[in-house]
């Protein structure tokens, strides 16, 4: 099959040790996941990888800066098609600047998303909307249920950024009133225009890959998104934790298997190409 994987991590971090928080909070993920193991593990998934978006999961402060310029420096095949970098979450406005200038001498550049600590409410927050916008970069983030009304107030100060919601929002999974919350929550980012969804990381709340426990989520992004506004991500090797590359997309295929080719076509490959401006 093919596919754009809109949501993909490649670290070494026995040579760089970058993702302190990352390995403390699920010190199961592999340390060393560069670009030529995961075209393995799509290989022998059957999967024909037509691009690939990374996006940071460092923490260490600037860290971003050093990874970028390690995945700029990559040759083809490893060489990602985009790069959604960082920016550290409690710095003035011209650091935020300054930092985005940094990262745009990579022509992979397409955006940020914040791994922790960013408040919606902040002056960083705020920065850093009002100058994605202006670059027309996009703000590559997951924004859980109890964050979403203080993020909308956020956007709406900065209303020419573009959204792509990370993980499906993050689901409180284990209860109907959290599925209902997650969903209401969902509900609000999608009336605006300007927000999309990719589909992500669900095996993380989930614990599973399969179609059966994926059906639900997948099924209500589409059904209040829309096909033209999501798109599919793996999120390895973080979601590797809860089965392997090949579940995940059959079971990305048969939870869409009603839908036309057209619009499969446009959930596993062309809205990513377009959101992410891949060449």
């Amino acid at each position: 099959m093919d596919f754009v994987d809109a949501h993909v991590h490649h670290w070494l971090s026995s040579v760089h040790d970058w993702y302190p928080m990352l390995h403390v909070t699920l010190p199961e993920v592999p340390r060393d996941y560069p670009p030529e193991r995961f075209r393995a593990d799509a290989e022998a998934a059957g999967v024909r990888l037509l691009g690939t978006v990374h996006v940071s999961a460092t923490t260490v402060p600037g860290a971003f800066l050093d990874e970028t310029r390690w995945l700029d420096a990559m040759d083809a095949p490893d060489r990602p098609s985009a790069i959604i970098g960082s920016i550290d979450p409690d710095v003035s406005p011209p650091v935020v600047e300054a930092q985005l200038d940094e990262q745009a001498r990579s022509p992979l550049f397409r955006g940020v998303r914040v791994f922790a600590g960013l408040s919606p409410e902040g002056d960083t927050a705020a920065a850093l909307l009002r100058e994605l916008g202006k670059r027309d970069l996009v703000f590559d983030q997951v924004i859980r249920a109890p964050e979403v009304d203080a993020y909308l107030a956020a956007l709406a100060k900065a209303p020419d950024v573009r959204v792509v919601l990370e993980h499906a929002g993050w689901p409180e999974t284990g209860t109907p009133e959290g599925f209902i919350d997650w969903r209401r929550g969902l509900a609000k980012l999608a009336a605006l225009p300007r927000v999309d969804c990719k589909i992500s990381g669900l095996g993380m709340p989930l614990g599973r890959l399969d179609a059966a426990a994926l059906r639900p989520y997948v099924e209500t992004c589409l059904d209040l998104f829309g096909v033209d506004r999501c798109f599919f991500g793996s999120n390895f090797p973080v979601d590797g934790l809860s089965g392997g590359l090949a579940e995940l997309m059959t079971s990305y295929q048969e939870v869409t298997s009603d839908l036309s080719a057209d619009e499969r076509r446009k959930l596993f490959v062309e809205n990513a190409t377009r959101r992410y401006r891949l060449n």
